[in-house]
């Protein structure tokens, strides 16, 4: 029995690591005006950042809808078995429940095709590397049972943490105060952000991009807690702030693994360009 891994596009992989596994990617939507674009497909994250700069109307994002799940599950039941839909948290996005009503309006249809969707309690890059690791065991023959064991272990071990450059794009939104935004860029704050239980939070707000680096490193450290490492090391139109931090982690963590991908735009459409941060999954005690 073969198992296939589904998840959705703001795992924010690199398409060199998907290379060979049995992983499909759904896209999430963005909408500019009249405009829809597919995440990853019609437009990239620096193509979004930019428009995010520069645009008057600003984009917006969206859950794919349920047909873009139930094109992924035909794709995948052609060589799998089984299918585990692992998606964007429950609490930050409709993307789980348009992959449920995908499921079960794909019930039946193929024959003995078991599907599984799992909310991944998660995010970004943090979902990224529970997708990636879950593809993986797939590919080296892992049964369903033994998958969805280890994607329940590996979602209290991975964590993501992430500094914002400025505090312009969440007042845009509507979550701080005009006047907090203000005193923000007076101050050169630098808010710290983590995922925790599926929803992501300010920690600290720190004032200059070093302070707030500094945190990150410190709270990847006691993620990774001696133990083995993989991480990944985001970024939302910052890349050479992302290699410094990478570099730091790696003297560090000593990961077994660490790259460097652009940031899912579905969160950046709140938080803005400039961010920049990581996502650490425990595998276990040191070797």
């Amino acid at each position: 029995m073969t198992t296939a891994i589904v998840t959705d596009s703001n795992v924010s992989l690199p398409a060199n690591l998907l290379e060979g596994l049995p992983i499909s990617i759904v896209p999430l939507e963005i909408h500019h005006g009249t405009q829809i674009y597919k995440d990853g497909v019609d437009i990239t994250p620096a193509e979004f950042y930019e428009l995010q700069r520069t645009a008057k109307i600003q984009p917006t994002t969206s859950a794919p809808q349920p047909g873009a799940f139930v094109e992924a599950f035909t794709r995948a039941a052609g060589t799998a078995d089984h299918i585990i839909c692992l998606t964007l948290s429950s609490q930050l996005s409709a993307t789980h429940s348009a992959a449920i009503t995908a499921r079960d309006a794909f019930s039946g249809s193929l024959g003995d095709v078991r599907i599984e969707v799992v909310d991944s309690l998660s995010a970004g890059t943090a979902q990224g590397l529970l997708a990636l690791a879950a593809a993986r065991m797939a590919k080296d023959g892992a049964n369903t049972e033994a998958l969805l064991m280890n994607i329940g272990r590996w979602q209290s071990s991975v964590h993501l943490y992430g500094y914002l450059n400025s505090l312009y794009y969440i007042w845009r939104g509507g979550r701080v105060p005009r006047s907090v935004m203000w005193m923000g860029k007076l101050l050169d704050v630098k808010p710290v952000l983590q995922l925790s239980g599926g929803k992501i939070g300010m920690v600290e707000r720190p004032r200059t991009e070093r302070r707030a680096m500094n945190r990150i490193v410190a709270l990847a450290t006691r993620a990774a807690a001696g133990g083995r490492t993989q991480v990944a090391v985001m970024h939302a139109a910052a890349p050479e702030q992302a290699e410094v931090l990478a570099q730091r982690l790696k003297s560090v963590l000593t990961p077994e693994e660490l790259f460097i991908t652009e940031f899912t735009p579905v969160i950046g459409a709140h938080t803005g360009p400039g961010l920049v941060g990581c996502s650490v999954l425990r595998l276990g005690p040191p070797a």
